[in-house]
């Protein structure tokens, strides 16, 4: 089956054109999405420490539900091709248009699709043919809702996507391990500098 068929997919918006200066209507305060926050969820190392923490001024009426983040749908980043099951620390972002928001019917884990989606060759074998001689793989969604999905039985999505949860956390804790004894060799190391 498409992808279409158990989801309905929204892209995010142009920021600069949600914006506004306005003081006719009703406005709110937004954060986006942040591409720190989505590799956080997916235990992705980010490079950029220094990314602004900025909020929007946009009209009220212009802020769907369909464009803010939520803990019962999947994020995709259209340029890294990956799919966040976002932790509800991160509900109510507003999603740009780098973004595509994922709501998947009822008979479709979230857990198991997002390491469907990021994991399983076929999903990996047809983002490298649709990826296929452009300069930067920016996935669109018309591609990705014509993206060919085979599901198994729910109960047997259910127990691959919390297999895959538990792996995910696994490798977050070993990351945490390896970088507080990184932390521990080096101030024993300096400590041992100021014994002598």
């Amino acid at each position: 089956m498409k992808l279409y068929e158990i989801a309905e997919l929204t892209q995010g918006a142009f920021a600069n054109r949600l914006e506004t200066l306005s003081t006719d209507t009703e406005t709110t305060k937004v954060k986006p999405l942040s591409l720190k926050e989505f590799n956080e969820t997916l235990g992705l190392a980010y490079r950029i420490s220094n990314e602004k923490d900025v909020k929007i001024t946009v009209p009220k009426e212009k802020l769907l539900p369909q464009l803010l983040t939520d803990t019962n749908s999947l994020v995709l980043h259209t340029h890294t091709q990956k799919i966040a099951l976002l932790p509800e620390k991160y509900s109510g972002l507003l999603l740009t248009n780098n973004f595509i928001k994922i709501q998947l019917a009822s008979v479709v884990d979230k857990a198991f699709l997002e390491w469907y989606f990021n994991e399983h060759p076929s999903i990996q074998k047809q983002l490298a043919f649709l990826s296929e001689g452009t300069v930067n793989s920016l996935l669109k969604l018309s591609h990705l809702k014509d993206l060919e999905i085979e599901l198994p039985t729910i109960q047997q999505q259910f127990i691959i996507g919390k297999i895959a949860q538990l792996k995910k956390k696994k490798e977050s804790l070993m990351t945490e391990k390896n970088e507080l004894q990184q932390l521990y060799i080096q101030q024993k190391l300096i400590q041992s500098m100021k014994n002598n």
